[in-house]
């Protein structure tokens, strides 16, 4: 159940990012929406829950994406990884360490691609409103992260429920 919660959650938000943010002058600059779902998992939930539900984020996004088969499931993997590890200095249901967390995660997400792209065209050059689009993406996460993690965190309280009242008949 918790699984599916999450992949169709993910479809949504792949598709509203494609297609319906680009058009909304406020939104067309906003961040990777499935970062504070994978905080998420990494941070409070159990790895048999969140290992699978990466995978799918990553192949999900790779195959719409247009760019190297792979790419963005390292990226999330490597996400996944470092903040589940860092979960363990830092009391995880602080807001200000969520913020920063997703915070962090779209800076590193931004740092992995801007390095892919170095790597594959080092004569490329950077493009003129590029440091205002990240700039917009940070703050941006740094707002919303922890909005969109409660929001998450309140779903999978009523699936919990929902799910241990269907069980607690069998």
């Amino acid at each position: 159940m918790t699984i599916l919660f999450y992949i169709l959650t993910c479809l949504f938000l792949v598709i509203s990012r494609t297609t319906l943010f680009p058009i909304l002058p406020l939104f067309d600059k906003f961040y990777d929406l499935l970062i504070p779902i994978i905080i998420y998992l990494a941070l409070f939930r159990k790895k048999r829950e969140g290992i699978p539900i990466v995978l799918f984020f990553g192949f999900i996004v790779d195959s719409l994406c247009g760019g190297p088969m792979g790419l963005y499931l390292i990226i999330y993997i490597w996400l996944y990884i470092i903040v589940r590890w860092m979960a363990q200095f830092f009391r995880t249901g602080s807001l200000l360490v969520m913020a920063l967390a997703v915070t962090t995660g779209v800076a590193f997400e931004i740092v992995f691609l801007l390095g892919y792209m170095a790597l594959l065209a080092p004569g490329a050059s950077i493009p003129e409103d590029a440091v205002k689009t990240i700039l917009l993406q940070l703050i941006w996460a740094l707002l919303t992260g922890p909005v969109i993690m409660a929001m998450i965190a309140l779903a999978q309280k009523r699936i919990d429920t929902w799910r241990t009242r269907i069980y607690a008949d069998w």
